[in-house]
C-alpha cells in the first residue's frame, strides 16, 4: 500500500490566543507517540516483528 505524506507550513499570527491550545495538543501528541512506541517495543521483543498500522490503531 502506497501512502503519501504531505507537510504543510503555516504562520501563526495570533499566537497569544492559541498558545495554550497548541501546547495541549503537543502534549497529547507526545503521549500518543509514547504509547505507540512502548507497544511497538513490547511486540517487537515478544514476536520479533514490528506491529503494523492495524495493531497500533487497536490500542
Amino acid at each position: 500500500m502506497l501512502e503519501v505524506h504531505r507537510t504543510h507550513r503555516a504562520k501563526i499570527l495570533n499566537h497569544g490566543q492559541v498558545d495554550h491550545s497548541l501546547d495541549r495538543h503537543g502534549w497529547s501528541a507526545s503521549k500518543l507517540w509514547n504509547v505507540a512506541n512502548y507497544h511497538s517495543r513490547e511486540v517487537w521483543e515478544e514476536t520479533g516483528e514490528i506491529p503494523d498500522h492495524g495493531d497500533l490503531i487497536r490500542l
